[in-house]
């Protein structure tokens, strides 16, 4: 996905702590020494080149929709005797310009900041140093969680020192958000946003923030996003955090697939909860064994490819989706329990004015 002519992608994030803390759904690309090894098995291609069967064909073909969003401060660190910023061990292969088999994204740390999980070295002159050294296909700016000025300073800062051609800005959706309004209304009312519309007058990608744990029920997303797409044509949309199978379904339903980038580590959770992605109907779900006395004969890494080759394929057009939903069905999700409430609770206050007063 380059700035002169973007292309839909799936940002390849993952999450290394053991076990996987909620906390940290929101950190990407911790490619550590435990998921790392498993590396090329998830992103192997398949050798049956001649098979029509769905997972030969992902494997094949799913790849051109990849890319890897790392953030910044797992795959580099401060050199002990020189200070100056280097390649942890392992990265070098995966990352450099001349070795890397996927484009590669920057994470700026920003979640990581926020949650004060950052390490003490991390701080604007190391980020510059980062895209100096990995020369990425594209860096997310300085942002600051919830706070719109203060991001939209650390991408100004950025411009101007000359990264502009590679810094992708981003918007911060839970300052502008207005809990009386759903999310297509907010969407709405995003789109006169005068940061935002700073952003897509001079960049060609600009990333969204601020959904993964925020006001926007996840079964809603999508409706969201869609209206920021119908807004600015001529720009591409990242959405940070955002891969997962309700979201890429909502997007696919309605055509946007090839207008909104994603990432997340949603593969890599449902793998270790023995969870794997099929095509039914035309949407992603998930089989889940746990609780049900099964187990499968699959490998964690065979779990994680499949499920990644899953959002991946989606993107390459491997199926058709069906018409989108009126209203979300998923009755599993909370998040979907939630926005049916929220819509039945407005039809009884319909239905209750409707009915005579008796004093």
């Amino acid at each position: 996905m380059g700035h002169g002519a973007p292309r839909a992608s799936v940002g390849i994030a993952g999450v290394n702590t053991h076990p996987l803390h909620a906390a940290t759904l929101g950190i990407a690309g911790n490619w550590g020494s435990t998921l790392r090894p498993h590396l090329q098995h998830i992103t192997s291609r398949s050798p049956l080149a001649l098979s029509s069967r769905l997972g030969d064909r992902a494997a094949r073909l799913c790849w051109s929709h990849a890319c890897y969003l790392l953030d910044y401060t797992y795959v580099t660190c401060p050199d002990r005797s020189t200070q100056s910023l280097r390649y942890r061990s392992g990265f070098a292969r995966m990352c450099a310009p001349e070795t890397r088999t996927l484009p590669v994204y920057l994470d700026s740390a920003a979640y990581r900041e926020a949650a004060g999980t950052a390490p003490r070295w991390s701080n604007y002159d190391r980020y510059c140093a980062a895209i100096d050294l990995i020369r990425p296909d594209g860096a997310m700016a300085m942002d600051v969680l919830d706070n719109q000025d203060a991001s939209r300073g650390g991408y100004d800062r950025l411009c101007r020192d000359g990264y502009a051609d590679v810094v992708i800005p981003v918007w911060q959706a839970r300052p502008a958000w207005d809990p009386t309004y759903n999310a297509a209304d907010n969407a709405r009312l995003a789109t006169h946003d005068p940061t935002l519309r700073f952003y897509v007058d001079r960049a060609s990608v600009v990333a969204v923030g601020g959904l993964v744990h925020g006001p926007c029920p996840r079964a809603m997303r999508h409706l969201y996003l869609a209206e920021l797409v119908r807004a600015f044509p001529d720009t591409h949309l990242w959405a940070l955090g955002q891969a997962s199978a309700m979201v890429v379904n909502g997007l696919g339903q309605l055509g946007l697939l090839d207008r909104v980038s994603c990432d997340g580590s949603w593969w890599i959770h449902h793998a270790r909860t023995e969870q794997f992605a099929v095509v039914q109907d035309g949407l992603l779900k998930s089989l889940r064994l746990t609780h049900t006395g099964a187990s499968s004969f699959f490998t964690l890494s065979e779990l994680m490819a499949a499920n990644l080759r899953s959002l991946l394929s989606a993107y390459a057009g491997l199926w058709v989706f069906p018409a989108p939903a009126d209203v979300p069905t998923d009755l599993r999700d909370p998040e979907v329990r939630l926005e049916l409430r929220r819509r039945l609770a407005g039809v009884q206050l319909d239905l209750f004015s409707l009915l005579p007063i008796v004093a």
